[in-house]
């Protein structure tokens, strides 16, 4: 029960911190925005995933199961990876843009 619950523990937080750094990545007015849909973007690739998994592994190949799940962990993590580095730190930076009227003619 220990275990459970800890590994709920740190899933839960690993979400609440996925959601915080990409919230901290837009400004004060597109937060709320943010937050909101960040969630949904990763909800909604899991049936791009599955359909990785199924269709060009197991259909097309015809390869195990594990040998599938395996492959398809592995580019969904070097996706990440990816995406991990090429994020930007926002610490000390500016993040309270102005929206001005003046950049319109």
């Amino acid at each position: 029960m220990y275990i459970i619950c800890a590994a709920l523990g740190f899933s839960t937080g690993f979400w609440a911190i996925f959601i915080t750094m990409g919230a901290e990545q837009f400004g004060t007015n597109l937060r709320a925005t943010a937050a909101t849909t960040i969630p949904n973007m990763v909800r909604g690739a899991l049936p791009l995933i599955n359909l990785m998994f199924l269709n060009l592994f197991q259909h097309k190949l015809h390869w195990s199961v594990p040998r599938a799940g395996i492959i398809t962990g592995i580019i969904v993590m070097t996706v990440t990876l990816i995406a991990f580095y090429f994020t930007e730190e926002t610490y000390h930076k500016d993040l309270d843009y102005l929206e001005s009227e003046d950049v319109l003619p």
